[in-house]
């Protein structure tokens, strides 16, 4: 049996590529053993862990009404409540808790309290992912106990090390990006390349250790929250994920040489 650990990194809308390279894992016969996911990633790879196959989650998101789940809050934590959101993925889920789960799963978070990454891999799935969506400034945090839980994309947005402590063998990761770099040309876009760098040098030190597989997603001019472009944005994902499966840049890799890496 073909097997391998599976890391998804964040990417807002642009994450929806995640799809296209389960669809690809799937069709090749490639078991899952373990997920980990960061934002966008932690939205795919907890459907799928709770049992949503590709297919379907690409119907879910054609029928999906994203103005529909903007609850405008203006309160003093994020201008988005998020509650809409959190009732689609409580739905979405089917309520299930992380011990529910056939495929061990962990989302990726930062607790504004402590400082640190928050890794959680126990209670209610839904309320996890959706603390991993929480943009500062965008979406409320989502408070637990004593934490204020947000988007762990600055400290850990691809969480291979994570897969890896987990118990998987092999650990395959995919990674969204744009290799077109913008002129910031205002605070909102200045603020957000600083992140953007600082979440960069973390996710490619923690890949380079911790990865065997890296499936990159370059999505160019593809913006982040780009509705318009979703589906094609799953096929680049699954072409994405076929290139890797059979070669790699301009050398061939045949299949049975891929499938040695993750079983």
């Amino acid at each position: 049996m073909k097997r391998t650990g599976l890391s998804l990194g964040g990417g807002s809308l642009r994450g929806v590529a995640h799809i296209g390279v389960l669809k690809e894992l799937k069709e090749q016969g490639i078991e899952i053993t373990h997920i980990a996911g960061t934002s966008a990633g932690a939205v795919v790879g907890g459907l799928f862990a709770s049992g949503m196959h590709p297919e379907q989650m690409k119907s879910v998101l054609h029928d999906l009404s994203i103005r529909r789940h903007i609850d405008i809050g203006f309160n003093r934590k994020g201008w988005i409540k998020g509650d809409r959101i959190y009732q689609t993925l409580l739905k979405l889920t089917d309520g299930k808790h992380f011990s529910d789960l056939d495929i061990p799963f962990a989302v990726i978070c930062v607790d504004l309290v402590s400082g640190k990454m928050m890794v959680i891999d126990a209670g209610e799935v839904a309320i996890a992912i959706r603390a991993s969506i929480a943009i500062p400034g965008v979406f409320s945090p989502v408070e637990i106990g004593n934490k204020i839980l947000v988007d762990g994309y600055i400290l850990n947005n691809n969480p291979a090390d994570i897969v890896r402590e987990m118990g998987a063998e092999k650990v395959t990761s995919v990674r969204v990006q744009s290799s077109h770099v913008h002129q910031p040309t205002n605070l909102f876009s200045v603020l957000n390349r600083y992140i953007d760098i600082a979440s960069d040098q973390n996710t490619d030190r923690c890949l380079e250790e911790h990865s065997d597989i890296l499936i990159d997603i370059d999505l160019q001019d593809i913006g982040r929250f780009e509705t318009k472009s979703l589906s094609k944005v799953i096929e680049l994902g699954q072409l994405e994920a076929q290139k890797v499966l059979f070669h790699r840049q301009s050398k061939v890799i045949y299949i049975d040489q891929w499938m040695q890496k993750v079983h």
